[in-house]
């Protein structure tokens, strides 16, 4: 029985050896890491449906969607595909992370605050706006970026809670204190990481000459109201790029009118908490995704809103642009559109 068994074995092995033998050498170039990330068109989150309030629930004619660029590692036959695949685009994995002591996995750590952060940063631009009660409660500031010349043992996602005993309330409050001091004098910071505190030391030093100890940090706001919003998210989301669309969705959330006026609106942009628009990228990826969604407007940052009509003039969109650089102009344009019929 076990000969037999042996020799089909034997027979198929033989017969089918070039199938097999290409079978092997394809599912290891699926672990052949190339040092790449491949950018494809992406396409939008209807973020309308993903919002819910502990009041009467505002159902509105249209929708406010985030654009998302797709992505993925480049992979041998990913890589050998973007290649020839002309809406692909091949980035090096060192011009994603900031320095070289960086990994792929901080870049995404950091991608990952920067999401709740814009989450923060959209609710609060939205009640401030909607003139809608609230309080700013349980700040939390998280290291985004650890220079090469930083002296501690300090970690993207750390948590800043104090310096030298003193309580952290933001970056610049740092930078001041930093001032205060002189090159090579050492800082204690007092940080969280893994629900476990420690305390770290680093010394500050000089660069072009400014005082610094080689940190940036995000700040993340809590939003206390008696309305309360509550937001869906998925753990594979990241990035700032969503906070503008996201505060309008809030917004209209907020307010007793329609703001999408029955449009299907789609758009990227950085939001901070003084409604300023900031620039992204892959704009041109997430347009195309857009008009694949068949979106009826594109919002974008001022700054990207060249290449994005550049890029709708050579594939022959059929879209409204706006470029904006703030919430309030984003708002504007909403409110002067009439109705969609």
């Amino acid at each position: 029985m076990i000969n037999k068994l042996y020799e089909n074995i034997k027979q198929y092995i033989k017969y089918n050896l070039a199938f097999l033998i290409l079978l092997v050498l394809l599912l290891i170039s699926f672990n052949i890491d190339t040092g790449y990330i491949i950018y494809k068109p992406g396409g939008s989150i209807n973020v309308s449906t993903r919002l819910h309030n502990n009041e009467e629930y505002k159902i509105s004619k249209g929708s406010f969607n985030m654009a998302y660029v797709g992505m993925m590692k480049g992979k041998l036959p990913f890589y050998l595909l973007a290649k020839v695949w002309p809406t692909w685009e091949l980035v090096k994995n060192e011009d994603i992370t900031y320095n070289d002591n960086e990994t792929i996995s901080d870049s995404l750590k950091r991608d990952k605050i920067y999401y709740d952060e814009s989450i923060s940063n959209a609710r609060y631009i939205a009640y401030k706006k909607s003139d809608t009660e609230f309080e700013v409660s349980n700040i939390k500031n998280y290291i985004v970026y650890v220079d090469e010349k930083c002296m501690g043992n300090i970690k993207i996602g750390d948590e800043i809670l104090a310096y030298d005993n003193i309580i952290y309330q933001d970056i610049e409050t740092l930078k001041e204190y930093i001032n205060s001091k002189s090159e090579n004098d050492e800082i204690t910071l007092l940080i969280k990481r893994d629900d476990k505190e420690h305390i770290i030391s680093t010394k500050i030093f000089k660069n072009e000459d400014k005082l610094l100890i080689g940190l940036s940090a995000s700040t993340i706001y809590e939003i206390k109201s008696d309305i309360e919003i509550k937001i869906d998210s998925k753990a594979s989301e990241s990035g700032p790029s969503g906070g503008l669309l996201l505060s309008l969705a809030i917004y209209d959330t907020l307010v007793p009118e329609d703001i999408t006026k029955g449009y299907k609106i789609v758009g990227t942009g950085t939001i901070d908490i003084d409604g300023n628009v900031g620039e992204i990228g892959g704009v041109k990826y997430k347009l195309a995704g857009a008009v694949k969604d068949k979106a009826d407007i594109f919002i974008v940052p001022q700054e990207n809103y060249k290449e994005a009509s550049d890029y709708a003039k050579v594939k022959k969109y059929d879209i409204i642009i706006k470029g904006v650089n703030t919430f309030d102009e984003a708002l504007d344009i909403l409110n002067k559109m009439e109705e969609k019929k």
